[in-house]
């Protein structure tokens, strides 16, 4: 695990323990926590509260798929065990990416020096969880938001009027927040974004791009 600088808001570690993040939001929140002690460790915690709230109140019935369909909100899968070693845990994205590496997805171009591969995941609709890959010095026009927004670095590093942003980082913006990430160093910016609801950009070139962005 790493030591990112910037973590998702508590609350937003309460909705994911309780299950109240929707599939795309669900797994951006996994992916950061796979990366970060200190989220993994607090999400440990939340989910230790649920768990004794839980042993205390009457029990349901579930239905034959209900472990499937938990692991599949994160992503996760169920491992064959070999004879002589346990099962590897599964990455949050594995599922999404269908086996394949960053590199070597099917990349969309978007605008110059930027693409996106779009992800099949639950949410407020189609599309909302995506990689996005920005060059140095491209970036999202300036823009706040409809709902919430999580933002998971996930290669490179960027700026906006919040700070810097590097790999492991995990930016939990809604509509307070109005910003322009834009990419810095050597090497592409690789973004996990999902969203509930439309961004809203202030500018003419984001309100052109949107509609085939559809961020």
């Amino acid at each position: 695990m790493s030591n990112p600088q910037h973590h998702p808001r508590y609350e937003t570690l309460a909705d994911f323990a309780a299950g109240r993040l929707d599939e795309a939001r669900a797994v951006v929140i996994a992916a950061h926590a796979e990366v970060c002690e200190q989220c993994a460790r607090d999400i440990d915690a939340l989910e230790a509260i649920g768990g004794g709230v839980l042993a205390n109140a009457e029990p349901a019935a579930m239905s034959a798929d209900a472990l499937e369909k938990t692991l599949a909100m994160t992503g996760a899968q169920i491992m064959p065990a070999q004879a002589d070693e346990r099962p590897r845990p599964a990455s949050a994205l594995d599922a999404y990416l269908g086996g394949r590496s960053i590199d070597a997805l099917n990349w969309k171009w978007v605008a110059p020096g930027v693409h996106q591969h779009v992800m099949k995941a639950q949410g407020y609709r189609d599309g909302v969880l995506r990689l996005v890959k920005f060059a140095p010095g491209k970036g999202v026009p300036v823009h706040t938001h409809k709902g919430e927004e999580l933002t998971l670095l996930m290669r490179g590093a960027y700026r906006d009027a919040l700070g810097e942003w590097r790999a492991g980082d995990i930016a939990d913006l809604d509509h307070e927040h109005t910003h322009e990430p834009i990419a810095f160093g050597d090497e592409p910016c690789v973004c996990l974004i999902a969203t509930s609801a439309p961004l809203e950009f202030k500018t003419v070139l984001g309100k052109v791009l949107q509609p085939f962005v559809e961020l």
